[in-house]
């Protein structure tokens, strides 16, 4: 127990953690303010009708930050900022302009993020006029005349954009990534009620077993997210003499982070969406028929966890090459006088760094993805009743915690070295 006091006592007596932490619950504050302001024309009510007995709410729910339940201007939250850091993501990779931004570095990603905030804006109003027109489509609320439809897309999308804004200003100057942790918020606030429907439907051993289940997928979570291969460096005579010593390269198994988690739950839910949105509408019978049977495959259970999987595993192997540059790894190293042993530098080295890479992001990719499924997989199978959050909000979650947890960690150390200078 001292352990810990002292602990949070180092935290809390680090001035530049402590004025993260501060920042943070001010974003935190701002956030659910502006999640308990009701937007004009839309109700909760008719949000949560349109979206029982699917499985598409909750999946909308997450990228939203879970607030879309709320019916205020921040309902749909980070969904387009999302959707339009996907889009300029895949576009890299067919624009060669947009290839050669990403890797000038620190002034290449500022322009891509500029780009990402431009393109924020039409998604959102299209995704507020969709949401409008399927809500209106199903007669679950009334007509509005074009002032109150202009103001309703105009209060979602600004709502949107201010929760972009506070994401961005957390990844600046909070703690953790912004928009991780604004979904992480969203995610944990919905716990307690989870909890408290579901327990009271419960007998004491179905408690147990969702217990043990949830902390089994916590650790393993938090194993497999911490686990890393330590990759050998060594130094020229030279540099050692500097007093630079031997080190070592560490490569997590998840180097991509939780944003692959993201991405798939956000391009799941974008059809779905459309999918809503034109059975809703006078569209011709064709049409009509086309997108129930596709609708019909998504809510399957089955199809949707192997879409998840798949989507999750080709998010984290193609977004591992927006992270992890190890041509430019390999050049630093050079640099510095470095060296992999019985590796030449240079080109062979960021070639054995991508194997390795690569390697590792197979297993953490396909650890994710089974994660995410996992829970409703047990649900399925009359092995747990209900769960307390989700597969992909779970790894959300614990992803944050721990990514807060090396910060916090980072700045005690930096802080402690500090002092001996």
């Amino acid at each position: 127990m001292n352990k810990y006091l002292e602990t949070l006592k180092r935290i809390l007596g680090t001035k530049e953690i402590r004025k993260k932490i501060i920042f943070s619950l001010i974003i935190l504050a701002s956030y659910r303010f502006l999640s308990a302001t009701p937007v004009t024309g839309i109700t909760a009510e008719a949000i949560t009708k349109l979206f029982e007995g699917s499985n598409f709410g909750d999946l909308l729910s997450t990228v939203s930050g879970g607030v879309l339940e709320t019916a205020s201007i921040a309902a749909i939250g980070l969904s387009p900022y999302i959707n339009a850091s996907i889009i300029l993501q895949l576009l890299g990779t067919v624009i060669p302009k947009l290839e050669e931004l990403r890797k000038e570095g620190a002034e290449g990603r500022k322009i891509i993020s500029m780009y990402t905030r431009l393109l924020t804006v039409p998604l959102a109003i299209m995704q507020s006029f969709v949401i409008y027109s399927t809500l209106r489509g199903f007669g679950l609320i009334d007509q509005l005349d074009i002032l109150h439809l202009i103001t309703m897309i105009a209060s979602l999308t600004a709502g949107s954009i201010i929760v972009m804004w506070f994401a961005e200003l957390v990844s600046e100057s909070g703690i953790g990534g912004g928009s991780s942790f604004l979904i992480f918020l969203g995610i944990i606030s919905g716990i307690p009620g989870t909890l408290r429907n579901n327990f009271v439907l419960m007998d004491t051993f179905q408690r147990v077993v969702l217990i043990l289940i949830t902390v089994f997928l916590i650790m393993s979570v938090i194993y497999i997210t911490e686990a890393e291969r330590r990759v050998k460096v060594q130094y020229s005579r030279r540099v050692r003499m500097g007093g630079a010593m031997d080190s070592f390269i560490p490569i997590k198994l998840t180097q991509f982070g939780v944003m692959p988690v993201i991405f798939a739950v956000s391009l799941l839910s974008f059809p779905q969406l459309i999918g809503k949105f034109i059975l809703s509408r006078d569209f011709s019978d064709k049409i009509v028929d086309i997108t129930t049977k596709v609708m019909a495959f998504l809510d399957n259970p089955l199809y949707s966890n192997i879409i998840t999987f798949v989507l999750i595993v080709a998010f984290a192997l193609f977004y591992l090459t927006v992270v992890f540059k190890t041509d430019e790894l390999a050049e630093n190293l050079q640099k510095q006088g470095g060296f992999i042993p019985g590796i030449r530098p240079g080109k062979k080295t960021s070639e054995y760094l991508r194997a390795i890479a690569f390697k590792l992001a197979v297993i953490g990719a396909l650890f994710l993805a089974i994660i995410s499924i996992l829970p409703d997989i047990l649900i399925q199978l009359d092995l747990m009743t209900a769960t307390i959050v989700t597969g992909t909000g779970l790894l959300i979650t614990v992803s944050v915690v721990l990514d807060i947890k090396r910060e916090v960690s980072s700045m005690i150390v930096v802080r402690d070295y500090s002092k001996y200078l």
